[in-house]
């Protein structure tokens, strides 16, 4: 299983410095390369990680500032696009 593709703890610092259409392009490229060279060897991908607050409210994240809510259906799409047999999840705690 592959955990995960994008989430903001991880993102490295020089992403949050980009506009919106380039953040798209730089998710979309990532989404892309990981899971195609990995596609028929990882059943299934964490798309999504903790995006989420405990209220149900999306995260205030470089993601969602800079890109808006639409991130979750560009990164779910990319990663379709991707791999296409692939099982996608969202993944949060609570």
């Amino acid at each position: 299983r592959g955990h995960t593709v994008v989430w903001n703890s991880q993102l490295p610092s020089w992403v949050s410095s980009l506009s919106g259409s380039q953040m798209t392009t730089v998710l979309k490229t990532h989404i892309t390369t990981v899971m195609t060279r990995y596609q028929g060897k990882i059943y299934g991908y964490d798309v999504v990680n903790e995006h989420i607050n405990e209220d149900g409210s999306i995260k205030s994240t470089p993601w969602t500032q800079n890109v808006g809510n639409t991130v979750f259906s560009i990164a779910f799409t990319a990663a379709r696009a991707a791999d296409s047999s692939a099982k996608l999840s969202l993944n949060d705690y609570n």
